[in-house]
């Protein structure tokens, strides 16, 4: 029984490496931040919710109090190639730790 189990666990596990080694880097980066946030606690998750909503609050003051900048056509695409680059510098710190 233990063989057939241990066969199973091995086929099983050679498919898994078969998918993940087929996955986009953005796929590969979904796939790694839920297995982290699969293993945050309920506590941790719930802090995470509550710094967010923080986050919202600050940004709606700022928003109020005139404190945001436009963009129109012509900059618009650096400010793309901006949240790119700091989201592949984001990403690329989280895969080393």
């Amino acid at each position: 029984m233990s063989q057939s189990i241990a066969t199973i666990n091995t086929r099983l596990l050679e498919s898994l490496t078969q998918i993940i080694l087929s996955l986009s880097q953005e796929e590969y980066q979904i796939l790694i931040e839920k297995i982290q946030y699969s293993r945050l606690t309920e506590h941790q998750k719930q802090e995470n919710i509550e710094s967010l909503k923080e986050d919202i609050g600050v940004g709606i003051q700022e928003l109020q109090n005139g404190q945001y900048t436009e963009y129109n056509e012509n900059t618009l695409s650096s400010l793309i190639t901006s949240i790119k680059a700091k989201g592949r510098e984001r990403l690329q710190g989280e895969v080393t730790e």
